[in-house]
């Protein structure tokens, strides 16, 4: 099966790359690289250079024989949603309705849409399930909400295929400081270079931490399983306290936090239930939080060495 990858040189979207290819698809890059890297493109990749919004798309992609879509390209910074709501509700909400014409138009089989825990907002039901009313907070979580609601209605009507991923806060090697589990790409930056951490509010808030292999892995599961919402996490909820507490340990630093004013538009808890695509599928988280820390760090200081 030919997959397109709609931000495919990005964080998520190159190890969603490797997951496809070891699964024996055949995956097609798109990026427009304003945050997706070259450095993340390997020489036998098919990667095309272009943008979500660019209404010429379908004469580009029309020779690969597309079957499925993977649209991971959005806008994903909640206090960059907050500052510019415009940008985001065209990069997300439009961006993402262009991919839907385009997979009509080139009769795509199967559409998944990588959604967020933000749509959910501050409920604190946790862990939350897919049936939860959503209550969004900032305008990232509006965005990705109205999206969800575009690619339920749209596919059904179009008899395309569907899976909606309500991903929890993903973090790993190559992460940018963009997006809710940017915050260990922020914290590992800081302790490497000997500096104070700053955290947000009083450290009490919480979050359900993923590595991106293992929501690479669900991203290729989803293309096989029936039309519906997901929640894709490790459901396992830890305040950034004890997030701090873990990478300082790991890095051998003692530093102590500095505590600011909360950010406009956060969540406070989170934590994503991840029953049900388990039990549809044969994904299950398989990296700890310790593990992928450790993995990240030696990533990163591996990386630091090179350069």
């Amino acid at each position: 099966m030919n997959v397109l990858i709609t931000g495919g040189a990005g964080f998520v979207g190159t190890f969603t790359k490797k997951a496809l290819k070891n699964e024996g698809y055949n995956p097609i890059l798109l990026d427009n690289f304003l945050t997706g890297s070259t450095a993340n493109v390997q020489l036998d990749d098919v990667i095309i250079k272009g943008d979500i919004l660019d209404p010429s798309l379908k004469e580009v992609l029309e020779p690969y024989g597309i079957e499925a879509i993977i649209h991971l390209a959005a806008q994903t910074s909640v206090p960059s949603s907050v500052a510019d709501p415009l940008n985001d509700m065209q990069l997300n909400i439009e961006g993402t309705v262009r991919m839907l014409e385009l997979a009509r138009s080139l009769s795509v089989k199967k559409f998944v849409f990588a959604s967020t825990a933000a749509v959910y907002g501050n409920n604190e039901q946790v862990p939350l399930k897919e049936g939860e009313h959503l209550v969004p907070t900032a305008p990232y979580g509006v965005s990705k909400a109205s999206c969800e609601m575009y690619v339920s209605a749209f596919c059904q009507a179009n008899d395309i295929g569907y899976s909606i991923l309500r991903y929890s806060n993903i973090y790993g090697p190559k992460q940018t400081k963009d997006g809710e589990g940017g915050v260990i790409k922020i914290f590992l930056d800081k302790l490497l270079n000997g500096e104070p951490v700053s955290i947000f509010g009083d450290g009490g808030q919480t979050r359900d931490f993923i590595y991106v292999e293992d929501i690479a892995r669900a991203n290729c599961a989803a293309l096989q399983v029936e039309d519906g919402v997901y929640n894709v996490s490790s459901n396992e909820e830890i305040t950034v306290n004890d997030l701090y507490r873990i990478m300082a340990s790991e890095m051998g630093s003692e530093l102590k936090p500095v505590y600011g004013e909360p950010r406009e538009g956060d969540i406070y808890r989170s934590c994503l239930d991840n029953e049900r695509f388990k039990n549809i599928s044969s994904w299950k988280p398989e990296i700890s939080l310790t593990d992928g820390i450790r993995e990240t760090v030696r990533q990163m200081q591996r990386a630091e060495n090179l350069t």
